[in-house]
């Protein structure tokens, strides 16, 4: 009897410690957290798909492959040394051509052709697009609008002064084998510090293309006009 309680007290003895062994057993199994959905992340060796340029990346290319039609369409706006006259500058201009009934105003048109011209001027003188300055920064001439004329149109065909300016001169001038006018007149500029000044105006054609510069002088006087003269002498088409 005591023999049997003994074994049934081992047995249970037994079994207790293969169920605490178990329990932790159990217990010291790491937890397993759910593995991230890698379906959307790359691999951080993997190379990255090339990129579209941006345009500005894309500007070399572009332009190292332009035809020549495309480059004869591109506007330019260029100043450099004169190869003419030692000190002075020379300004090369390729820009859109503008239409005109009065010569007055100037109009833009669709699909208008581009002229090209050079013209040199002192060194001392700056230019802004179409604005020239002098050494004190005050204004000594401009250039207006390039004009293509068209058919049965002549330079300045309908022209005359309006009521806000007198006629000084009217004079034919020729360039080379260009032809043109000279015209002086006497001006109120409106506001400013200036009451009176006597802008020259040159027109300069081949016949279908022209262009037209304006200077100005606070005073009728003949070395001004002959820098002008000068300055217009060495206009040219480029086109």
């Amino acid at each position: 009897m005591n023999r049997l309680i003994k074994r049934l007290l081992i047995l249970m003895l037994v079994t207790i410690l293969i169920l605490a062994g178990c329990a932790k057993e159990n217990d010291s199994k790491p937890v397993v957290s759910q593995p991230p959905d890698t379906s959307s992340v790359g691999n951080e060796n993997e190379p990255v798909p090339n990129q579209a340029a941006s345009p500005d990346e894309n500007i070399g290319d572009t332009n190292s492959n332009l035809t020549d039609e495309n480059a004869d369409s591109e506007t330019m706006f260029k100043v450099q040394d004169s190869k003419q006259i030692q000190g002075w500058k020379e300004l090369i201009v390729k820009d859109y051509a503008y239409t005109t009934e009065d010569w007055e105003s100037y109009s833009f048109r669709e699909n208008s052709p581009i002229i090209s011209y050079s013209l040199n001027f002192p060194g001392n003188w700056n230019v802004d697009y179409s604005i020239f300055t002098d050494e004190n920064g005050a204004k000594v001439a401009e250039l207006l609008p390039t004009i293509i004329m068209k058919e049965g149109q002549s330079l300045l065909d309908n022209w005359e002064p309006n009521s806000e300016c007198e006629l000084i001169s009217r004079e034919n001038i020729k360039v080379g084998d260009l032809t043109g006018v000279k015209i002086i007149l006497k001006s109120y500029p409106y506001g400013g510090d200036i009451e009176m000044w006597y802008p020259h105006t040159y027109y300069l054609t081949d016949g279908k293309q022209v262009f037209i510069m304006s200077f100005y002088a606070l005073e009728l006087d003949s070395e001004e006009q002959e820098l002008f003269d000068k300055i217009i002498k060495t206009f040219q088409f480029l086109s």
